[in-house]
């Protein structure tokens, strides 16, 4: 499907939540490539910066956030993904927030004559610099942050080709100002048959593991009743969530993704183990104790 079609169908999907252009913000890779960036994309994902005053739910916590289960909300958002074969972050921020990020857009007009707006370059590395600030393991975790470091350096990259100085020397100046968070952090370490994270959601369920490694890749696995283990959560795991048993993952903080999410479906969680997906296998029996923060491998998988 085309982009400009599943951006169309993107605005109105936010039209019908209530969200005026000036609500919503388009943001980071496909945001750079329609103002001409020659930056590399993470295929059929979006990343929307939304104004949280404004949408029809109420957003209790965390900025990548998502609707309430088993709403009309949900339902929309899960039939759009369906239906264009992309998904989207949602990004919450305050009205005022939201102000702030305005004067760094520009208006680009769909075929059907709908305007979105495009964060620019210095807008992208501007909203990073913000939210370096919250990769800590109290909020969206230190991997998090690792992560947008590289972000920066290809947007880095794409600003250069393009002769855009004034982000090449702001990019250098946030990359200088977060090289702390690529320094060796302490890792759970595995004792025995068993590892430690941090509790998202607490709970104590045994089941088989399957593991869904990266945020892009498809799941095609068989998961109802299972125990998903993955790096990190995104978009395209709401709709599988009602099936699972529990979460467990590599990266995250306590306002992360898959911990919202697992809070919100109310199934045992633990997050920032740092080596869940090279540990467990697809099929191992393991045991989720998300009151003490510990997976036990009982028995793995023949």
């Amino acid at each position: 499907m085309r982009l400009e079609i599943v951006l169309e169908k993107l605005e109105k999907l936010f039209r019908d939540w209530g969200l005026e252009k000036d609500d919503w913000i388009l943001i980071a890779n496909y945001a750079l490539k329609l103002q001409g960036y020659l930056y590399k994309l993470r295929k059929g994902h979006f990343n929307t910066m939304v104004n949280k005053n404004k949408l029809p739910w109420d957003v209790k916590e965390g900025y990548e956030i998502f609707p309430p289960k088993n709403s009309e909300w949900t339902k929309k958002l899960s039939l759009w993904m369906k239906s264009t074969g992309f998904e989207t972050d949602l990004i919450a921020y305050s009205s005022q927030k939201l102000k702030k990020y305005i004067k760094y857009t520009i208006l680009y007009r769909l075929p059907n004559d709908r305007e979105i707006r495009l964060l620019t370059m210095e807008g992208n590395l501007k909203i990073l610099d913000d939210y370096l600030v919250h990769c800590n393991e109290k909020e969206v975790g230190k991997g998090k942050g690792v992560y947008l470091l590289k972000v920066i350096e290809n947007m880095c990259r794409a600003a250069r080709k393009k002769g855009d100085i004034r982000a090449v020397s702001l990019s250098n100046k946030i990359l200088k100002k977060y090289e702390y968070l690529r320094k060796k952090e302490e890792c759970f370490k595995k004792k025995g048959k068993e590892f430690k994270g941090i509790v998202a959601y607490k709970g104590k369920v045994v089941g088989k593991a399957t593991i869904i490694p990266g945020k892009g890749e498809k799941i095609r696995k068989a998961i109802r009743g299972k125990i998903l283990v993955t790096k990190m959560t995104s978009p395209k795991f709401t709709a599988i969530t009602d099936k699972i048993k529990a979460i467990i993952t590599d990266d995250g903080g306590r306002l992360c993704h898959a911990a919202i999410l697992a809070r919100e479906f109310k199934i045992p969680c633990i997050i920032g183990t740092k080596i869940a997906t090279k540990v467990l296998k697809d099929g191992d029996l393991v045991e989720v104790d998300a009151d003490k923060g510990i997976v036990r491998i009982l028995e793995k998988a023949k």
